[in-house]
């Protein structure tokens, strides 16, 4: 199972089509988290695939500067400019196999864990 955070519109069943089976499944849990049930052969291609899509489709909203740079200036809380990443596309796989989990509630947390492990390893 992988969980991941994007926006919808990036988030296709074209992946699951091209290296899932029949029986996987593409979920909405809430705000830009999806939840992703497919074989864990097959887990590892799909959360690249959407990664590198996001990556490159992401650019168009942003203009020329700002991608040559690789971050937009905004206000922090205190009306101070600072330098703030591109988005990107964090996942977090979850499976029977790397973990253990009795519950709907422990998946949730061991995904969100998982994404924000993944967020560090690509800052």
């Amino acid at each position: 199972m992988k969980s991941s955070s994007m926006p919808s519109c990036f988030l296709r069943q074209d992946e699951l089509l091209e290296y899932g089976t029949p029986g996987d499944f593409i979920g909405h849990a809430e705000g830009e988290n999806f939840v992703i049930i497919t074989n864990p052969e097959v887990a590892q291609q799909i959360t690249q695939t959407i990664k590198n899509r996001f990556t490159s489709e992401v650019q168009i909203h942003y203009n020329f500067m700002d991608r040559q740079q690789g971050f937009i200036l905004a206000p922090d809380g205190n009306g101070k400019m600072e330098k703030v990443p591109l988005m990107m596309a964090s996942v977090g796989m979850v499976s029977p196999q790397t973990h253990f989990f009795a519950d709907i509630r422990e998946i949730t947390e061991l995904a969100a864990e998982e994404r924000r492990k993944d967020v560090n390893l690509a800052s």
